[in-house]
């Protein structure tokens, strides 16, 4: 969907970027279409990796089956501990 290479809003936004850091580097701050520019170009950027990482529901509903077999194996453990103890406690 977010194609760096073919997206033109980062030709304006590259040299808003490259004016803002010479500006910082002389010393002169952060001016305010700098600032935006960084943003606008941070945000897309997050965006753009969101998109590369979301699941579908199908996928989200597998994950879902394998969360509640780790739930049953966790608490058999712990059920298992609790009797070894229970076990214990009334040898000694």
């Amino acid at each position: 969907m977010f194609e760096e290479d073919d997206n033109y809003l980062f030709t304006y936004l590259d040299k808003d970027i490259e004016d803002a850091k010479k500006d910082i580097k002389d010393g002169k701050g952060l001016s305010q279409k700098g600032a935006t520019a960084m943003l606008l170009k941070g945000m897309y950027n997050h965006i753009a990796h969101l998109d590369h990482n979301m699941v579908t529901k199908e996928e989200f509903n597998g994950l879902k089956g394998q969360f509640e077999f780790m739930k049953w194996v966790i608490i058999s453990g712990f059920t298992f501990i609790a009797v070894l103890q229970a076990i214990i406690a009334m040898v000694k």
